[in-house]
């Protein structure tokens, strides 16, 4: 298992126990610098809180240099917005060993970014993430709008309220904190318009504050449900790669061929699915599945056809195995294989219909994967079989 899986996956049990380990850490340091705030608090408790913040930051640190070490690019990775956080949540305290953070208290405040930590360990906040992604235009020509409605709206304020209430709206710099309190539908009321024009240029102003509101919200929640949609699609388009749709056919080597036959046919009620061989028979158990029965020692050297050849087993037990895939995939599956250092160890092209890539297990078990059912048919079946 590669240490970049387990720190950047959540995969495999390691990965996850890592992010735990993580997530932990980070509410620790939260309701630590919580509780610093508290007053007249004993030295006890205070020496706790430092010892708490010296090892959430040992763990921070090594996190930032495994995530470092394990990045494909490490610039991008330093300079992207987890990487920048990654840095914040622990550069207060290294700064401290050197400056005395009395001087500058204002930089305790970037221990918070450890919060923002908690974004790279969640389903919902990377949804979340995505969403905004997906519609930030939108979201920016809308900040840009709203700015020069909440300018406006300073103005029109300011013209109607100036002559009425000199004080309260002195400028329009006075007059813009009216405006957002009241754009945004907030209503503090501590500066109001008391003139006819100015009441009624209230209302226009509430009426677009419901669409400044509305507007974003409702964009964001469009994008989560495109993104919900777009992680179903992706789920199902894995799901549809390379999947193994069948067994077809499952190999049984026997003592006595044709004992083992009449056993089958009258016990399990299995039937022929062709007339059997000297040293095979063929038995139908269920739809696309097919109960092969050889005679101990008849595949001990491969067996050659004019289509291909099968590889050999030494006949002790359950030797092989034939798994169905679509034909679309065939090429799939070779480079998938291939990439995984599994040899295939021979290619059968059915005259029936259909393609075989044999290959074996670690204990030499015979693997097929094959294109056809027993009878050629194709295995273009639906990604939930």
């Amino acid at each position: 298992m590669s240490l970049k899986r387990i720190v950047e996956d959540t995969d495999t049990f390691a990965g996850r126990l890592f992010d735990a380990v993580v997530v932990g850490v980070i509410l620790l340091t939260i309701a630590a610098f919580s509780i610093e705030t508290l007053p007249d608090l004993s030295p006890e408790t205070l020496e706790l809180l430092r010892r708490l913040e010296v090892f959430s930051v040992v763990v921070f640190t090594i996190e930032y240099l495994l995530r470092l070490l394990v990045a494909d690019r490490k610039l991008t990775f330093v300079f992207s917005f987890f990487g920048v956080v990654d840095l914040l949540a622990i550069l207060p305290f290294y700064v401290a060993l050197g400056v005395d953070l009395r001087s500058i208290r204002a930089l305790r405040l970037f221990r918070l970014a450890r919060i923002l930590k908690l974004a790279r360990y969640g389903d919902a906040m990377a949804r979340f993430r995505r969403a905004a992604i997906l519609v930030r235009e939108e979201l920016i020509a809308f900040l840009g709008t709203a700015m020069v409605l909440i300018y406006l709206s300073a103005v029109g304020i300011h013209y109607f309220e100036n002559a009425a209430q000199p004080e309260t709206f002195a400028s329009v710099f006075d007059s813009l904190w009216w405006a957002v309190v009241t754009l945004t539908t907030v209503g503090y009321g501590d500066a109001f318009p008391v003139t006819a024009g100015g009441r009624m240029f209230t209302f226009l102003v509430l009426m677009a504050g419901l669409g400044v509101v509305a507007v974003p919200t409702g964009l964001i929640a469009s994008a989560l449900t495109r993104v919900r949609e777009e992680e179903q699609a992706e789920k199902q388009a894995l799901a549809a790669e390379e999947k193994v749709v069948a067994v077809i056919e499952t190999a049984l080597y026997v003592a006595d061929l044709g004992r083992s036959v009449e056993f089958y046919q009258r016990v399990l009620g299995f039937t022929r699915a062709m007339e059997p061989m000297e040293r095979m028979a063929a038995l139908d158990v269920a739809e696309n599945q097919v109960l092969l029965l050889f005679k101990q020692g008849a595949s001990v050297e491969p067996t050659v056809t004019p289509h291909g050849t099968i590889p050999s087993s030494d006949g002790r037990g359950q030797q092989h195995v034939a798994f169905g895939i679509r034909p679309a995939d065939l090429d799939r599956w070779r480079s998938r294989l291939h990439d995984a250092d599994i040899e295939i160890e021979s290619v059968v092209d059915w005259p029936e219909g259909g393609h075989s890539l044999y290959l074996r297990d670690p204990d030499r078990h015979v693997l097929e994967l094959k294109t056809s059912t027993w009878r050629g048919r194709p295995l273009d079946f639906g990604v939930s079989q």
